[in-house]
């Protein structure tokens, strides 16, 4: 059983979380998708090498992980409002918490493909 004040505190963070996906989010959008240079891409541009990798890799990670990406960012734009207020920690905070943590994962990939980074 989690405790009232890790959930206080998971509630306190959600908003926090909702803010970041937001903003990660509208920079897809206008960067990926759309093509628009914005402001929001000084925010982590990761300019991923999948040079390295094979082809089917490549294309895996293009449209799988980035169309994960997205309809990841869209859940937890969905879902975070409707948990923020609720004082339990529920089965949807637990999928919140997953994607969460599922997303950040594939944010640091990008940057570890990065050339710009150099990390290894």
């Amino acid at each position: 059983m989690i405790s009232a004040q890790i959930i206080r505190i998971w509630k306190k963070l959600l908003p926090l979380f909702f803010v970041f996906v937001l903003v990660h989010f509208l920079k897809d959008l206008t960067q990926d998708i759309f093509k628009i240079a914005t402001p929001l891409d000084l925010l982590g541009d990761a300019k991923e090498d999948l040079s390295q990798l094979p082809p089917s890799i490549q294309k895996m990670y293009m449209f799988g992980l980035g169309g994960l990406s997205i309809a990841a960012e869209v859940f937890l734009l969905v879902t975070i409002p409707k948990v923020w207020k609720i004082t339990e920690f529920t089965k949807l905070d637990k999928s919140i918490l997953v994607i969460f943590f599922l997303l950040i994962l594939f944010f640091i990939t990008a940057i570890i493909l990065d050339p710009r980074y150099n990390i290894f």
